[in-house]
């Protein structure tokens, strides 16, 4: 039976991770399996719980960029009006991001329920989550050290930006964190820190939307309201509060902290798994 603090803690969970390079998939499973929760008391009513933690986030990255998206939007239309079909410098980015998109969205509707089959039907899928947690922990660190940072958002050209977006489609990869792998392809094509995560960001909008979009009739499965809200809410509330806080950090700091927590989770989290087998 799922309780109301679990709905919270985990709502806390994946607004945090959902927008830190950290990867909220894999802490959506770890923390009941660390702390030793029961599952919800149905099937239906976790697929109803975990599409309301993402309307909570997306919410959340909606409000946030609702006057960049305004700006984008208005910029291009200005474009068109012109005849500038491919758009302008800051304009451009409409098109760019719905080029972006393609990859991440093509792989999820083709991929994404076969790979959740096939790694959560592998008895030793929390070693496995372990693994891909240190590995592209250890990625985004190679990236961030050799990636030039010379470029913002608006640098970004549209063969860029397909390459991001294929980097997104790897994100169905439990353990991988979408925000963590467009930042680290962002910063190997040369995006500045800040830029690549705000690039993530925004090429994170309608991707969650339209995920959020296909699940919604998920929602009629729940037969616990109140989790189901307490949930949302609070992956709203602690998402935006993420959003801010990173973008605001990788202005004067690096994404080594990221990489650290990821290996240090790893490190606990086979500690325990082997522990436990043995």
């Amino acid at each position: 039976m799922q309780t109301t603090w679990q709905a919270a803690i985990l709502g806390a969970v994946q607004g945090l991770t959902e927008f830190l390079p950290i990867s909220s998939s894999a802490h959506l499973r770890l923390t009941p399996w660390l702390f030793g929760w029961e599952d919800p008391v149905s099937a239906a009513h976790k697929q109803a719980f975990d599409v309301s933690l993402h309307i909570g986030t997306t919410v959340a990255v909606l409000i946030y960029f609702f006057f960049d998206w305004l700006l984008i939007a208005a910029t291009y239309i200005g474009d068109l009006r012109q005849g500038k079909w491919l758009g302008s410098r800051r304009g451009s980015l409409l098109p760019k991001i719905m080029v972006a998109c393609i990859p991440a969205a093509a792989a999820g509707f083709a991929l994404e329920q076969p790979i959740e089959n096939f790694f959560y039907s592998h008895s030793g899928h929390i070693w496995i989550l372990a693994v891909t947690l240190a590995v592209f922990g250890l990625l985004l660190l190679v990236a961030e050290r050799i990636g030039k940072q010379t470029l913002a958002v608006e640098d970004v050209t549209y063969g860029m930006a397909f390459l991001i977006g294929v980097a997104q489609a790897l994100a169905l990869i439990p353990g991988t964190s979408r925000s963590g792998i467009t930042i680290l392809a962002a910063l190997l094509i040369g995006l500045r820190r800040a830029d690549a995560a705000r690039f993530s960001f925004l090429l994170a909008t309608p991707i969650t939307v339209g995920a959020v979009l296909v699940k919604l009739d998920d929602l009629g499965g729940s037969e616990q309201l109140a989790h189901i809200l307490v949930g949302s809410a609070t992956s709203f509330i602690v998402g935006l509060a993420a959003i801010m806080f990173l973008l605001k950090y990788v202005q004067t700091r690096t994404y080594a902290v990221f990489v650290f927590y990821r290996w240090a989770l790893a490190a606990l989290v086979l500690g325990v798994y082997f522990t436990r087998q043995g």
